[in-house]
């Protein structure tokens, strides 16, 4: 360049500096004399939605007009005319010393400046995002505007439209660039618009390719206006940008919306650049003026269904939106729904029909902001009304964002999203874009849902209801008060324990249980414990005759937890065991494996003398006596069999014991956090209740492996409904087990006649249990022994339970006592089994107890023991 030149653009740089001072000294003398006439009048902050507050009023013109004497001035009248109250910003500075730095700046007369620094990435990157307030076709058409006038200016721009908002994103290769591009951009939000010119044809091309991809149906609008998803609702009318009228219409959205007011910018890359970009924008004066976006608020809630062409089979789609007044709990809501291991998602896959999340959506607006869930169903079950179905689903989802928008903030939300982004031109879109948004303002929540399936092959029959109408309809019944899971719930406080306990089951237990899926429950409840084996809470699964379900229990974690959030977690574990996990096939395997070593353990070779008994204490339910169920039906039981019953469980009745170690706020926090998991549900499920068929006395024969070392035999009788005969049956097991007890006599050689049954007690191994529950239960002596001692001891025990009535004494009977008295103390040191026995509401003994007098206990033996009611089986090796 020559001397003669660079003296001109000297001289142009001058000359423009001047009348910059000048016109913002002249801006600067009428804002005073404005305040001076209305000196109580609260200051409005031209050219910004809303203000940023870390900065002083004046302290951007201050360091515009480069005056210090004028900031000075501008302090003072900052303590004399008090600030306007404009809504708080979502986007703030970070703290000095944070990983990523992140400050804010707002000039007067000019749109908000992020600036976000960084280093590693290949370039700086600018952007400048802008409300529009006007819809789809014309921010297509504004957009369009923009980027053909920068590109024609010889920037390399990329630009992005949304429903009601653009972004025009670059690199920043060489100094000197932001400034030029930010005048360039004045340029491009004031110059007129002129009919013919190319950037109107391509602003008439890009808003007829709107048509191209338009909303799957116009009942979707709604969702759209709240994420701001881009597209044409069904006949949409667009404006026709090839005559006068259409080209007038787009000039006045020019005017309307490219402006400071609605405009924001975004730097990202190393502080050298930031500061670039911040001096830039002081340089660069004569911006539009503009009030910010009004963004609506929606006038209320929708409910709508449509027919897809997406979608076949028996497909179903739900789309959720709700316009929230804060865009920092849509953005901290949405990051929690969408998170991997995030209750919504553990839900959804564990209803009969799994349901996907497909898109979760936070969206910050320049007034609030958005939160958005997308859930499929790759097949809806058969004979159940889609609508129906689909409402529960809805209310679920809908119940999930509630939940987690009710939540504080994510403190860090916005500076994560931003720095989070890989690439620098989609952390400055970020940051610029929540630079126009509020952190909150008024408002009430908006709901939208949508309802897709697919088209149907039929006719609507006359008279009947639309989809849309039958969905909303049951929507609304999902999402009444009354349609809420009522859990029963059982709660002591035991202050001063070391942890909280929880116990959720269903009543129902192994009732629905037959023959063919004996052993379903058992297996499905151990899987589920399985899959969860990770979390910071003990869970165990507890499978009995009349309740399967989870226990859970964790002392105070480290750190600050509260006893009141002790209790959410636990709580929170046992209820996502129960109602938000799915029998898997890995863990399925596993479980096999431990019910089938339970069995084992506690009922001998493959249970196969347990399992013969059992049928015929409880003929077409053997699981009612023993809920672990049949040997052979556990090895051959199917994924599919055991899920079902995971699901018939988690479906209700279902009942919580709560053991807390603080108070009742506590137990009521732990009822809460069940409850989240739980609803909604239309109608409570009621347990069912087959028929239990007379039972089976008589001898029974059954076949052990071949490995087998001992024989068995079990020798018992079935017991009467209700908790005095089981009181009755624990005496006699007491008086019947044990050193001293009539087991030991019965098998034990008259004095001096040498030894005993089988010529050893190691060779005999005699145990007394009581097996089954409420439903079918049964007092069974377990003998073990080699196969040619079998015979002899089974004979034995089979005529003492016969002659019981007869033989037993007060001593026995205090014995008995005693030692039942003593089992319960040391059982209920345990609160796990304090735990169990609140869920089934059995009181604790204490005080005096009333004696069982020797003639009831022998009149109970006669008629329960008698010989005709005993039932016999014996098993030997093959």
């Amino acid at each position: 360049m020559t001397s003669p030149e660079r003296r001109e653009r000297y001289e142009r740089r001058e000359r423009y500096e001047r009348r910059e001072r000048y016109e913002r000294r002249e801006r600067y003398e009428r804002y005073e004399r404005r305040e001076r006439r209305a000196p109580g009048r609260a200051r409005k902050r031209r050219g910004s939605a809303t203000a940023v507050r870390q900065a002083g009023a004046f302290a951007g013109f201050a360091a515009l007009a480069a005056l210090t004497a004028l900031a000075a001035l501008s302090a003072g009248c900052e303590r004399q005319v008090p600030r306007a109250q404009a809504p708080a910003q979502a986007l703030l500075s970070t703290p000095e010393g944070s990983v990523g730095q992140i400050a804010v700046r707002q000039l007067e007369e000019r749109p908000r400046l992020a600036l976000v620094s960084r280093e590693g990435d290949p370039a700086p990157a600018f952007v400048a995002a802008v409300a529009t307030d006007l819809g789809p076709a014309a921010t297509v058409a504004l957009a369009s505007v923009v980027e053909a006038r920068l590109r024609a200016a010889g920037f390399e721009v990329e630009v992005g439209a949304d429903r009601s908002a653009f972004r025009v994103r670059a690199w920043m290769t060489g100094r000197g660039q932001v400034e030029a591009l930010l005048s360039a951009l004045v340029v491009a939000f004031t110059q007129p618009v002129v009919a013919g010119s190319p950037e109107v044809d391509l602003a008439r091309r890009r808003v007829l390719g709107l048509r191209e991809a338009p909303l799957d149906a116009p009942e979707l609008g709604a969702v759209a206006a709240c994420t701001g998803r881009l597209g044409l609702a069904g006949n949409e009318p667009v404006p026709d940008l090839a005559t006068p009228a259409g080209v007038r219409e787009l000039e006045a959205w020019r005017k309307a919306a490219l402006h400071a007011g609605r405009t924001s910018l975004s730097a990202v890359g190393p502080s050298a650049f930031c500061k670039e970009a911040e001096a830039a924008l002081e340089h660069v004066g004569s911006w539009p003026h503009g009030e910010a976006a009004v963004d609506a608020w929606p006038q209320g809630d929708t409910v709508a269904a449509y027919p897809s062409m997406q979608l076949d089979g028996r497909s179903a789609r739900v789309a959720l939106a709700v316009r929230v007044p804060s865009a920092l709990a849509a953005a901290s809501a949405a990051e929690r729904l969408g998170a991997k291991n995030a209750p919504l998602r553990a839900r959804l896959a564990a209803l009969g029909t799994p349901w996907t999340p497909v898109e979760v959506l936070g969206v910050a607006r320049p007034r609030g902001g958005c939160v958005s869930v997308t859930v499929d169903a790759p097949e809806m079950p058969p004979g159940q009304p889609p609508e129906t179905v689909a409402a529960l689903v809805a209310a679920l989802v809908r119940q999930e964002v509630r939940t987690e928008l009710a939540l504080p903030p994510s403190p860090g939300v916005v500076s994560r999203q931003i720095l989070t982004a890989a690439d620098a031109r989609d952390a400055a879109s970020r940051a610029a874009w929540w630079a126009l948004s509020s952190a909150g303002v008024e408002g009430q929540e908006r709901w939208a849902t949508v309802l897709a399936l697919p088209p149907r092959r039929e006719l609507p029959a006359k008279g009947e209801a639309s989809v849309g109408a039958r969905f909303e309809a049951e929507l609304g019944k999902a999402l009444a008060p009354a349609s809420q899971a009522a859990v029963e719930r059982r709660v002591a406080v035991e202050r001063g324990q070391g942890e909280v306990w929880v116990l959720l089951a269903s009543p129902c237990g192994v009732a629905e249980e037959g023959v063919n899926d004996a052993g379903a429950t058992a297996l499905a409840a151990l899987s589920a414990v399985q899959q969860r084996r990770d979390v910071d809470v003990t869970l165990e699964p507890w499978i009995a005759p009349e309740g399967v379900g989870v226990i859970a229990h964790a002392p105070l974690g480290e750190g600050a937890e509260t006893p009141v959030d002790l209790a959410r977690r636990v709580a929170e574990a046992a209820a996502r065991v129960l109602t938000g996990t799915a029998p898997e096939p890995v863990s399925l395997s596993v479980a096999r494996a431990a019910a089938l070593g339970h069995l084992e353990r506690t009922a001998g070779p493959e249970a196969a003398a347990l399992g013969v008994f059992a049928a015929a204490i409880a003929p077409d339910h053997p699981s009612w006596v023993e809920p672990f169920g049949l040997w052979d039906r556990v090895v051959g039981s199917a994924s599919s069999a055991a899920r079902h019953r995971w699901q018939a469980l988690a479906a209700g009745p279902l009942r919580v014991a709560i053991v807390v170690n603080a108070d009742a706020a506590q137990a009521a926090t732990a009822g809460a956090a069940i409850d989240r998991w739980l609803a909604p549900r239309l109608t409570q499920r009621a347990c069912a209740t087959p028929a239990l068929g007379a039972p089976r006395q008589g001898r029974y024969t059954a076949v052990l492996p071949r490995e087998a070392d001992l024989g068995q035999s079990l020798v018992g009788a079935p017991l009467p409904a209700g908790p005095a005969a089981r009181d009755m049956a624990r005496l006699t097991a007491a008086a019947l087990d044990g050193e001293g007890g009539l087991l030991a006599a019965a098998l034990s050689p008259p004095p001096g006649s040498g030894p005993g049954v089988g010529g050893g007690a190691s060779q005999v191994h005699v145990a007394t249990r009581i097996v089954g529950g409420p439903r079918a239960a049964a007092l069974v002596v377990d003998v073990r022994a080699r196969a040619a001692q079998l015979d002899e001891v089974a004979t034995r025990v089979h005529a003492l339970l016969a002659g019981l009535a007869t033989r037993v004494t007060e001593n026995d009977l205090a014995r008995a006592e005693a030692s039942v008295a003593k089992r319960e103390r040391e059982a209920r040191a345990e609160p796990r089994r304090r735990l169990v026995d609140l869920w089934r509401g059995r009181a604790p003994a204490g005080g005096a107890t009333a004696r069982t007098s020797l003639a009831t206990w022998r009149a109970w033996l006669a008629a329960t023991l008698a010989e005709g009611a005993l039932v016999s089986v014996d098993a030997r090796p093959e």
